[in-house]
Parts: structure tokens; C-alpha cells; sequence
């Protein structure tokens, strides 16, 4: 049996504890190390405290942003540990240069915005809302998907990876109309233990009526859908002679008459998920539909900044905020959410919980 050393034995197990999505984010950040640390002298590990405060300068004058950054340094100081090599990364000197950078750039972290339903708390919703996209919608095979997708994705708060885990065994309808939707692994769950979601029976209307359309009895969810479009075009009476040119040859299956043919357009349905790119195409499209159609007021750059705003979080982040815009706490939602933690539900919520915390609750009938 081969003997393997320390490292190559953490390294081994350290891929296999991870998702494939943490190994690609890793892996992204070791190369961007790389190539910063080829064009200086020395070795790029075990990287020196002075050497990351360097990186950190490096990538801040690229624009990265704070949290970016933060994400590469942890990646550095994973790596340190499963090579048994002691990390700088939480020295003094480069702790200074990261609240340095956070200073310097002055604003909170970007986040999604959230697509909240519409009609949720006291103060109207401004942007797009989830209603305005799905009513954007339409009724043709791939509106009949949009809609299901979007549905599905507010109602059990998924993350893209989880909307696109789903499948048609893992949804049960319940004796309501609702539904449970079984999710097997997510982010927080890389060990299967799975969760369960659930579903309104608007929803499961929508996932039903995409079902059947697009004739899906098991398998994933949300598929590609190709469309064929023919065009048409008008009829022709079959041509006689007296029709030809004198000197034309006589061809009697070019002659034949040509019946009328209208536009048509057909659906191919294919077998596997969606990706993220065609989830994250689906809400751009659908955003500007609902813009073009006037379910929305925003134009010129505030239009934009919305859209550029949208992610494929949106749907789980507008759920948070619906949650604490009626009334709910943290707790209940982190856990509902599935989040990894109480302060990550409070951040994405951070503008409406104040409106719902033990404060506000007190002082709202006795300083009206």
C-alpha cells in the first residue's frame, strides 16, 4: 500500500469535504496568487505577512472588491494550513492593510437585490417585484418555465444550485394544493442530511402546468427549451404554359402549385438542468420585459443599475426581506432560509428588520 505524506493526505481529503463549486472558487483565487507571486522574486510559499500586504495593494488597485479579497486571503490561509505551514494571514501587519482597504473604499458590500412579492409591509416596493416579472411572463412553453421557475425560487427561498437540483421526485403535493420540496444538499449542507421547503399552492399550479406542457414526469425541474421558428409564406396557383418565358424550360415540379404556409414556431425540451447562465439570462429577460411592458417604473440609468443589481440570489433575498418586512425575526428566517447564520439573514434584511425588533415592537403604540 503507498505511503503518502501529511500534506498530500490533507490535500486529498480537503478536496473530498469540499463542493465542486469551493474547489473552483479555490482554485480561481491559488491562480490569481500564482501569477501575482511569479512576478516577484522568492518563493510564493509559505507567503510572508509582508508578501500578502503586497497581494492585498495588488488586487485592490485591480478594483477587487473588499469581500473578493477577503474570500483569496482565507483561500491563502487554507492552503497554509494543509501544507502544515504556518499562515500570516491574521498577523498585525496584514490585519492593518485590511482595514486599511475597507477604509479607503468607504462603502458597504454589494449585494443581490432582492425581488420581493409586491404588497408586503407598510412601504410599496420599489424596482421590479416578483409578481411584475412573472406577469411578464406570457403563456407560451418557455414562459410557462420562467414562471414555475421564479415561483419556486421566492416561495422556498432556493439558492441557484438548489433551484437547479430540483426535480419532479423530490416535489410532494400535499392534500392543500400545497407542496414539499425535498432538498437534498444545498451550501450549508454539503453532507446530504437535506431539508425540506415549502410551497404554495400557486406554485405548484405553475410547476404543474409547465409539467404538463412540456410533458416532464421525472427528473430535473427546469430543462432548456429550444425553439424552432419557420417562417411563412404566401400560397401560389400551379403555373401553365401561357405563365413561362418563351425560351423557359418546362419543369413540371417547379410548375406544381404551392400551398400557403403559416409562421410557426415549436419546442424541443431537453433532458438536462438548466444552467446558472441560462437562470441568470431568464431574469435579465424577464426584467426587461416587465420594464418594456410598464409593470415598472424605472428608466434610463436607474433602469440599469436595477437590472445589473438582479443576480440569481434575488429571489432568496427578496424572501428574507418580504420575512422581516412582516414582522418576522431573524431566527425563524435563518433557519427557514436554511442561511449559515443569523447575522447573514440580518444583513440581507439589515433596512426592514429594524421596523420589526423588540424596539420598534415597544415604542410603536407609545410614541405614535
Amino acid at each position: 500500500m503507498a505511503r503518502h505524506t501529511v500534506a498530500e493526505l490533507n490535500f486529498t481529503k480537503a478536496l473530498e469535504a469540499r463542493s465542486p463549486a469551493t474547489l473552483r472558487a479555490m482554485t480561481c483565487d491559488l491562480e490569481s496568487y500564482a501569477g501575482f507571486a511569479r512576478a516577484l522574486a522568492g518563493a510564493g510559499l509559505p507567503a510572508s505577512a509582508e508578501r500578502l500586504a503586497e497581494w492585498i495593494d495588488h488586487l485592490e488597485n485591480a478594483r477587487q472588491k473588499p469581500s473578493t479579497i477577503a474570500r483569496k486571503l482565507a483561500t491563502l490561509a487554507t492552503v497554509h494550513g494543509l501544507l502544515g505551514a504556518p499562515s500570516a494571514a491574521s498577523s498585525s501587519l496584514v490585519r492593518d492593510t485590511m482595514k486599511g482597504m475597507r477604509r479607503r473604499q468607504g462603502k458597504a458590500q454589494r449585494q443581490a437585490a432582492g425581488l420581493r412579492l409586491g404588497g408586503i409591509g407598510a412601504a410599496p416596493v420599489k424596482g421590479f417585484t416578483l409578481v411584475g416579472l412573472m406577469e411578464a411572463c406570457g403563456t407560451n412553453l418557455p414562459a410557462l418555465r420562467d414562471a414555475a421557475l421564479l415561483s419556486l425560487g421566492y416561495d422556498a427561498g432556493l439558492r441557484v444550485s438548489e433551484m437547479l437540483g430540483a426535480t419532479v421526485e423530490a416535489l410532494e403535493v400535499q392534500d392543500d394544493g400545497s407542496g414539499l420540496l425535498d432538498i437534498l444538499r444545498s451550501k450549508t449542507d454539503q453532507e446530504g442530511q437535506g431539508a425540506c421547503a415549502w410551497v404554495s399552492p400557486e406554485t405548484m399550479r405553475r410547476i404543474a402546468a409547465w409539467r404538463e406542457a412540456a410533458s416532464i414526469r421525472s427528473g430535473p425541474l427546469f430543462r432548456r427549451v429550444g425553439v424552432v421558428r419557420t417562417k411563412g409564406h404566401p400560397g401560389r396557383r400551379a403555373l401553365g404554359i401561357a405563365d413561362l418565358s418563351y425560351n423557359a424550360r418546362v419543369d413540371r415540379e417547379r410548375m406544381a402549385a404551392i400551398p400557403a404556409r403559416q409562421a410557426s414556431v415549436t419546442y424541443a425540451v431537453g433532458n438536462a438542468a438548466l444552467t446558472v447562465a441560462a437562470v441568470r439570462a431568464i431574469l435579465r429577460k424577464r426584467a426587461l420585459m416587465a420594464a418594456d411592458m410598464g409593470l415598472v417604473d424605472l428608466m434610463g440609468e436607474d433602469l440599469e443599475r436595477a437590472l445589473d443589481a438582479l443576480s440569481t440570489h434575488s429571489l432568496r433575498v427578496g424572501l428574507t426581506q418580504d420575512l422581516f418586512a412582516s414582522g418576522e425575526d431573524a431566527g425563524p428566517i435563518a433557519q427557514a432560509l436554511r442561511w449559515s447564520s443569523v447575522g447573514t439573514a440580518l444583513r440581507y434584511g439589515r433596512r426592514l428588520a429594524p421596523a420589526s425588533n423588540a424596539a420598534a415592537r415597544m415604542l410603536a403604540g407609545r410614541r405614535g
